[in-house]
């Protein structure tokens, strides 16, 4: 049972992940208080650590990052993509990973259909 709702994107190139060195590993396909799904090139092994980096522009074009420290929980392939998938469990509470999803929250509850 999961303890936090997420937030699912349509598009798959909002927020990109780098690793430690700044180098793009993939993007996220849904995100919570507690972890997130990400789309990338590369087989994360189970169980490892990784030090990570978020990136998104938000609606007023402004560059958005957080620093998250995260435990692969599992990952394996997409068959339909061929894309690898990972789930990841946040490691450590992250100020900036928190404002980030503060942020998203309110951005979803104010928006209204067009």
């Amino acid at each position: 049972m999961r303890q936090h709702n997420r937030i699912v994107f349509r598009s798959m190139f909002r927020i990109r992940v780098l690793d430690a060195g700044g180098k793009l590993l993939g993007y996220v396909a849904d995100l919570s208080e507690s972890g997130l799904k990400i789309r990338c090139d590369l087989l994360l092994a189970p169980d490892s650590l990784h030090d990570l980096r978020l990136r998104m522009r938000d609606r007023e074009d402004r560059l958005r990052e957080a620093e998250v420290k995260v435990r692969c929980v599992w990952s394996g392939e997409n068959a339909q993509t061929g894309q690898y998938e990972a789930g990841l469990a946040l490691e450590q509470p992250s100020v900036s990973f928190h404002a980030l999803m503060a942020e998203l929250r309110a951005g979803r509850r104010s928006a209204t259909p067009g």
